[in-house]
């Protein structure tokens, strides 16, 4: 996969499906040309990565209103004075993922997110994953008669299995 230089831009496709990250960009300072160059990554590719960025909470809030408007997130308190950013703290012992299941984070709002920022402070030498996927492809490779018997419905996505998790009771 070639890179695509868009004006100062350096953006190095990951996959096939999705993603690419991004050279020559400080998220702290983004506007002008380099906001339209990453919107446009952002379109193209779905998932970005900005490796090397040192924002203070008011520039990952500045750098993540150039994309909508952030919200809290409904299952955990934000950090004090910036309630959109939410703290994932793991220890070594800890095993399961932020959410406990394959998800889509918070798909099931009425006014679903255009999209979810992660900013990682510390990574472990190995693991630590978080792994995303493209529906549109996943979609694309169906059958044709698979396709053409799912076109007529739509899905629900709901927050019901969390919930009653974090609750202690499962749904059957």
């Amino acid at each position: 996969m070639d890179a695509i230089v868009e004006d100062a831009l350096d953006v190095r496709p990951l996959a096939g499906a999705l993603g690419a990250e991004v050279h020559g960009v400080n998220l702290g300072t983004l506007g002008g040309v380099d906001l339209d160059a990453v919107r446009r990554a952002f379109l193209d590719h779905q998932v970005l990565v900005f490796r090397d960025q040192d924002l203070t909470p008011e520039a990952y809030i500045r750098a993540a209103s150039a994309f909508g408007q952030p919200v809290p997130y409904p299952y955990a308190k934000g950090i004090d004075g910036h309630p959109e950013i939410t703290l994932i703290i793991k220890e070594a012992h800890q095993t399961s993922n932020f959410g406990g299941m394959w998800h889509s984070d918070t798909t099931y709002k009425p006014d679903p997110p255009k999209a979810t920022m992660l900013y990682c402070r510390e990574t472990p030498e190995a693991g630590g994953d978080t792994v995303f996927a493209c529906q549109y492809r996943a979609y694309e490779a169906l059958s044709a008669g698979l396709r053409d018997m799912l076109s007529g419905l739509n899905g629900i996505s709901s927050s019901a299995k969390n919930a009653s998790a974090l609750r202690g009771t499962h749904l059957a």
